[in-house]
């Protein structure tokens, strides 16, 4: 990954975590100790480019899979991201970007 991708990730708050198979990935607590959510390429490993399609992934305290949403780079996510202030506004954003953006 570059530096550029990990400096933007950090502004937003995220950190590099390691996952539970030895994965460097980038993460978001909401609360310490509680629900989290990790950002990965495609591939579920850390992005290397601001260009590559992004999964921002959202689990529970126990560490339970709740949903996810992909975007098709960062800069989407960064703006989306942005333009919320807090932690439930930027949920509910990436909730309805999902809805629209993505076929299940």
């Amino acid at each position: 990954m570059s530096d550029t991708v990990l400096e933007n990730y950090q502004r937003l708050g995220f950190e590099e975590v390691e996952t539970d198979d030895s994965q460097i990935v980038l993460g978001i607590e909401f609360t310490p100790g509680g629900a989290y959510a990790l950002l990965t390429d495609a591939e579920g490993i850390m992005p290397k480019s601001p260009a590559q399609e992004i999964i921002f992934a959202c689990y529970t305290a126990e560490d339970s899979f709740e949903w996810s949403a992909s975007f098709k780079n960062s800069t989407i996510f960064t703006e989306l991201w942005q333009r919320e202030q807090t932690t439930e506004a930027r949920l509910t954003a990436i909730q309805k970007h999902r809805e629209a953006n993505q076929k299940f």
